[in-house]
């Protein structure tokens, strides 16, 4: 056998072997053996007292051009050696720290577990692992994981301990991230439904073994969607991250904060809490948002209204607590928005009730139950039709008629009451035209609500017909309420200047229930103004004030040039009354209740 050696220089490695629990430096060389490449690998156990120079060499060079932190402490916990990459990590000096106990790098939170490793080691355990937090020299606590193994020495009679240190600081930021990303949100900042779903979890299991209470408040704001709907998404994201906050201020660290989504906010509070204590912390969080919300160059006022739920008062299991607050919230937003509620089983069945007409008529507009009837408006001298005011009314599948009463107040601030007002005017502008066929040149009101009024789908609408049918635009009045103008709401008045601007006549109702009457008429340019019911009701009762309040009132109107319509007529005394007074047009009962569309023609003798 030919041997041609061609040995290069060893490269040193450290292996541990677990059964013998001694660590080994491994060198490897190549020989050429009958024209055949060989390696040869030689294990050299790591003891204190070897030696061989060559594997004192190796040594050296294994600790010293590791990247890890290494160091080695003998049974007593002091330190005999530290490599370079120690030196940079914890910027200590090896003879600044030479034969002192190792516990000096250890965070105050790790050193039980580091001494707990040690022990392990020593009662048979092979090796340990455990992720620690260590102290540099600068007083910065770094995440790590710390690897302990026995070095044995003296024939296996004694040991010590080697330490190789990694530092994981970009793992453990990388994880945060995630977590993060995981249960935070990212507009606000504060917990997410995830989050929330593992603490509600975590809590109510702790309030069961504990026997305590868990107290829960589910928050709605107030207006939301029309901000997001009438400014963009931009100010809604503002506002829910103002809001985020003022919650935060109003809570105590022991408090849990986190939003569902869109709007809704809940807020959780561990421990046994006497009502009155959540009272105070719901009137709390009431007056935060009392307070106008900054946005850019807006200010805004988004109150909220909270559903405050107890277990186990008000639910023995999670996601029926979850349900009570949620129901509360909406026991709130019945009594007017920007209030609370706690969870109230009879209130319950109200609102219950509610949500269900709600469905109902939700589902009425969707089926087009929903119709339009007309009521005739008269010329109190000639007797003669001068217009209509289209009135809804929702006739159900069994072919029942129900009033306004029994539908409006149950839409008139969801969406699904936009689109009900964009069909309304689609239909009006249909059978203004079917009149004109049949020679008939009367106008027709529609009723927008305040929400209506605001709705970016309903002024798109009327701008499309001012631009495809200028002759309809003549015909179609716009009627809003005076109650809903004491909003001073600045879209509101803008949109109807703009909606007149485009060539409609604004019709002014309900004039003198509301707080701003002389206000109105001022900011706004309303070719007519309706005279309420319960004025003209006052004329049959003989009482003199009351009639002397409703002659200011008339007087008024004429002194503003605005043309007068009288509702809820029902007597010729009233009609001679009011054409004593220089009013001359009127509607209600006493002429006609109003009509189906198909009654129309033959109502005016057609």
């Amino acid at each position: 056998m030919e041997l041609k050696d061609e040995t290069k220089k060893p490269i040193p490695l450290l292996i541990r072997c677990i059964k013998k629990k001694k660590l080994f430096i491994v060198s490897h060389s190549k020989h050429i053996v009958d024209n055949k490449v060989t390696f040869f690998f030689t294990f050299s156990p790591l003891t204190h007292n070897s030696h061989s120079k060559s594997e004192d060499f190796l040594y050296k060079q294994a600790f010293e051009s590791s990247n890890q932190s290494i160091y080695l402490t003998d049974c007593n916990h002091n330190i005999l050696f530290v490599n370079p990459s120690f030196t940079h990590f914890f910027g200590r000096d090896y003879l600044d720290i030479k034969d002192k106990k190792d516990d000096i790098l250890y965070h105050h939170s790790s050193k039980k577990l580091h001494d707990e490793a040690i022990e392990s080691l020593i009662n048979e355990v092979d090796h340990v692992e455990e992720r620690m937090t260590c102290t540099t020299a600068f007083d910065n606590a770094a995440p790590v994981i710390c690897n302990v193994n026995i070095v044995m020495v003296h024939d296996d009679e004694s040991h010590n301990f080697l330490h190789f240190v990694e530092d994981i600081t970009k793992q453990v930021t990388a994880e945060e991230s995630m977590k993060d990303v995981a249960f935070k949100d990212p507009l606000t900042g504060i917990a997410n439904r995830h989050s929330f779903n593992v603490t509600f979890k975590e809590q109510f299991e702790e309030a069961q073994r504990q026997g305590e209470q868990l107290s829960i408040f589910f928050i709605d704001l107030d207006k939301f969607k029309y901000l997001n709907d009438q400014y963009g998404h931009e100010y809604g994201d503002l506002l829910l991250t103002q809001a985020a906050e003022r919650l935060n201020n109003c809570s105590m660290s022991s408090d849990f904060v986190a939003r569902l989504g869109g709007d809704e906010f809940v807020v959780l509070i561990p421990g046994n809490q006497p009502k009155s204590n959540l009272e105070s912390v719901a009137r709390r969080i009431l007056s935060e948002f009392s307070r106008p919300f900054t946005l850019k160059d807006l200010e805004y006022k988004c109150t909220c209204c909270i559903g405050i739920a107890q277990y186990p008062d008000d639910s023995m299991s999670k996601n029926s607590l979850l349900n009570a607050a949620d129901s509360a919230m909406y026991i709130a937003k019945r009594s007017g928005r920007n209030d609370f509620a706690f969870y109230n089983y009879e209130k319950q069945k109200i609102t219950n009730q509610h949500e269900h007409r709600f469905k109902e008529i939700e589902q009425a507009v969707e089926k087009s139950l929903v119709h339009l009837y007309f009521q005739p408006i008269h010329d109190m001298v000639t007797g003669d039709v001068v217009s209509f005011e289209a009135l809804a009314r929702y006739i159900n599948e069994e072919g029942i008629l129900q009033p306004p009463s029994y539908f409006l107040p149950y839409i008139e601030s969801d969406p699904i009451i936009h689109k009900l007002g964009v069909n309304q005017i689609r239909e009006i502008k249909r059978y203004l035209k079917v009149l004109k066929y049949h020679g008939v040149h009367l106008p027709i009101s529609v009723n927008l609500s305040s929400y209506q009024v605001k709705s970016d789908a309903i002024i798109k609408e009327l701008e499309l017909i001012a631009e495809s049918a200028p002759d309809i635009v003549r015909l179609l009045k716009i009627e809003v309420t005076e109650t809903m103008l004491f909003e001073s709401d600045s879209i509101a008045i803008k949109n109807l200047n703009h909606i007149n601007k485009l060539g409609y006549s604004l019709v002014l109702d309900d004039f003198g229930t509301g707080h701003s009457s002389i206000y109105s008429l001022k900011k706004i340019n309303f070719e007519i103004v309706k005279i309420d019911k319960i004025f003209i009701e006052e004329i049959k009762k003989q009482h003199e004030n009351e009639r002397k309040f409703l002659n200011a009132i008339i007087a008024m109107i004429q002194n503003l040039n605005a043309k007068i319509i009288c509702e809820g007529i029902e007597n010729k005394e009233q009609v001679d009354y009011l054409l004593q007074r220089g009013c001359n047009i009127g509607q209600g009962y006493y002429y006609s209740k109003a009509i189906p569309r198909n009654d129309i023609l033959n109502y005016l003798g057609i």
